[in-house]
């Protein structure tokens, strides 16, 4: 049970790695648009990346701050008590609801965003609604699949942590 959480939170500082990952590759794509482009959808398109930017990089350092700490829990541990297992399941319990409300959200964001960028494409202020819509879509994207991923995980912990109270 033990080295299961220690798994559990050593993916999650692999995710929050891969949140500041993005982060990096949005500050590039920012920085390019921003200083080779002229169009305006461009210049807007380079201010949303580099708002995610941001996004990621805080996120992920959260992110990572937060598993870290609770891995070196484990990690100084030799033994789950009841107690130590009941605030466990109360914490996964809470991430998985979270997580599920995140994932109705961004769906919705991404459904949303895709078509102001595609009606975008029609009208005369294409350059702000594309330019802002596109990042959103793209991070709102992001945040789902890295949402499922770790959802998935925090199931199966979640079972094993039921399965282990209920002995």
């Amino acid at each position: 049970m033990l080295e299961k959480a220690k798994i559990l939170y050593k993916g999650d500082m692999i995710a929050a790695s891969f949140y500041v990952f993005v982060g990096v590759i949005l500050l590039l794509f920012a920085s390019i648009l921003h200083y080779y482009t002229i169009a305006l959808g461009y210049k807007y398109l380079s201010y949303g990346f580099f708002m995610f930017f941001l996004y990621c990089i805080g996120k992920g350092s959260v992110m990572f701050y937060i598993s870290s700490r609770r891995h070196a829990f484990y990690q100084s541990i030799t033994l789950i008590d009841a107690k130590i297992l009941k605030n466990e399941v109360d914490y996964t319990t809470y991430r998985i609801e979270k997580k599920n409300i995140n994932r109705r959200r961004y769906v919705w964001i991404m459904i949303f965003c895709s078509l102001v960028a595609f009606i975008g494409i029609f009208l005369p202020q294409k350059a702000i609604l594309m330019g802002t819509s596109i990042p959103i879509a793209l991070i709102s994207g992001i945040e789902l699949s890295i949402g499922l991923l770790t959802e998935f995980r925090l199931r199966e912990f979640l079972r094993i942590l039921n399965r282990e109270n209920q002995h």
